[in-house]
């Protein structure tokens, strides 16, 4: 897919996004009481395991960095920091995402346990874990068989390749970064109540466009959607057909995620439309940015 036809589809999806927002700003309590479901195996399979594109994208920049420095021609040091660097920054990632997936398993467990719906898990104050021990030793199993199957396919590219996926990983890893401290500054200075936790009169709905300060309440924008949204930056790592299918099945599984957000009742549609237009904003600005700097070819079509 061009990079012409790329700015077409998110012109067009910049036209939905600000018309269900318009939407939302009128009818966002009604659309949650009408679909909200917190017995949905749906939205709690995607509230516990779907946050892994935003994971996803630096555990492959560090192993990218890690194969690197293996086939660079240089100093003994610069290979050894960049190649430790990136299996620390591999490795930490994968961690952070099986702590979060751990916290979501154990919160469906403790609600199956005490007879609640399996879907009221909190995201922003989980308060049950697995012992230390056996959460490291499940992390270094799956970063073990991990790094072997990333460094077993890396190794099959020539020097020319992986460093043009290095400065891809780069830009990736840029990308993944800020849309990350953006989310979750909008998140705090928001501070806008979640379904979940509304009154049993819903007297403390706000609309989207009310800015309610620092109150500790982190509804708007959707973590989830925005991290979902961000497998569409996966596909940089392909050409062809393959990076096509990538970003098509990006934009579908952040579009998923942004429903099953509002069904289990974390999230208001305008929450989680609003996420994925302005990640889709950073991505596109970021994607253009390497093919200004870094792509000449993709820069002049």
């Amino acid at each position: 897919m061009s990079f012409s036809q790329q700015k077409k589809l998110f012109s067009i999806s910049a036209v939905i996004c600000v018309i269900l927002l318009v939407i939302a700003a009128f009818g966002d309590l009604q659309v949650s009481n009408t679909i909200i479901n917190y017995r949905s195996v749906f939205g709690t399979l995607f509230q516990s395991v779907g946050e892994f594109p935003q994971y996803l994208i630096f555990v492959i920049s560090g192993q990218i960095a890690l194969t690197f420095a293996f086939k660079m021609q240089g100093p003994v040091l610069f290979k050894c920091l960049l190649g430790g660097g990136g299996l620390a920054v591999s490795g930490w990632q994968l961690k952070q995402y099986l702590n979060e997936v751990e916290d979501y398993i154990l919160e469906v467990s403790s609600n199956i346990d005490h007879h609640k719906p399996i879907g009221l898990a909190n995201s922003d104050t989980a308060d049950t874990a697995l012992s230390v021990g056996k959460a490291y030793w499940i992390w270094l199993l799956i970063f073990a068989i991990l790094t072997i199957i990333f460094q077993y396919w890396l190794g099959h590219f020539r020097l020319e390749t992986i460093q043009r996926l290095l400065l891809v990983a780069v830009f990736a890893s840029l990308t993944v970064w800020f849309s990350l401290q953006v989310n979750q500054g909008l998140k705090e200075i928001w501070g806008r109540v979640r379904p979940y936790e509304l009154n049993k009169t819903q007297s403390d709905f706000t609309n989207w466009l009310t800015i309610n300060g620092v109150t500790g309440h982190k509804s708007f924008p959707s973590g989830h959607t925005q991290a979902a949204t961000l497998l569409i930056v996966f596909s940089w790592f392909f050409r062809g057909k393959a990076q096509k299918v990538w970003w098509i099945i990006g934009i579908v599984y952040g579009v998923l995620m942004g429903l099953s957000r509002v069904v289990i009742g974390a999230h208001f549609m305008s929450d989680v439309v609003f996420s994925f237009f302005l990640t889709a904003v950073i991505i596109y600005i970021f994607r253009q940015l390497y093919y200004q700097y870094a792509d000449e070819n993709q820069s002049k079509k």
